[in-house]
């Protein structure tokens, strides 16, 4: 339960995976592009808008820093060190004999079959948080200027491109993915792009 006054950002999973699915199309826009144009030299010229891409990592950046209050490298350093003592606590010889583990990861999986109703998808959460943190260290570090050179944003931004496609095809594995309708759909809901099929409906 937050604390009274706290601000408490309930779009965070909204703004990530608006995130995450703007990044992806805009590097499948640049892809079509090269192919269109038959190369990634010619003119010069990107063909993917990355307005999409800075109105929403401005909006997550902002909503991130308004919710930790300015203090998130510290929250970052402290759920660090709290998620290393735990992991060392598992890794102990005496919590791995109590559940016949040889691993810290094998006593994760007993106590989740045992008490938990079951493992969750430990694959597709550990390339979705490994993903999800660099595209995070990605937003902290960016100003999103919006008078930013297209080819210079190319160039930083394309070390996250992989990491978004990864990202989005982990969570469609996920029951809370299922669900995921695509990346223009999502892209669309996101920016609040209506069909329109369903407002003449």
């Amino acid at each position: 339960m937050a604390p009274a006054g706290a601000i408490v950002n309930r779009d965070f999973h909204r703004q990530l995976v608006g995130f995450m699915v703007a990044l992806s199309q805009y590097f499948r826009d640049l892809l079509i592009g090269e192919v269109i144009r038959g190369g990634p030299l010619l003119e010069q010229r990107p063909f993917g808008s990355i307005g999409t891409v800075q109105r929403i990592g401005l909006d997550l950046r902002y909503a991130l820093d308004r919710s930790t209050y300015g203090n998130i490298l510290a929250l970052t350093m402290e759920t660090g060190h709290f998620l290393k003592t735990v992991l060392q606590l598992l890794d102990a010889p005496d919590i791995k004999k109590s559940f016949d583990a040889n691993t810290k990861w094998d006593v994760i999986e007993a106590v989740s079959n045992r008490y938990l109703g079951g493992i969750a998808e430990p694959s597709q959460r550990a390339k979705m948080a490994e993903s999800a943190r660099r595209i995070l260290q990605f937003v902290a570090d960016n100003d999103f200027k919006t008078a930013v050179d297209p080819i210079l944003f190319q160039s930083e931004a394309r070390p996250m491109g992989p990491h978004a496609e990864a990202w989005v095809a982990a969570y469609r594995m996920t029951p809370e993915g299922r669900a995921f309708s695509g990346v223009t759909p999502t892209l669309r809901n996101v920016l609040g792009i209506r069909d329109a099929a369903r407002v003449a409906a």
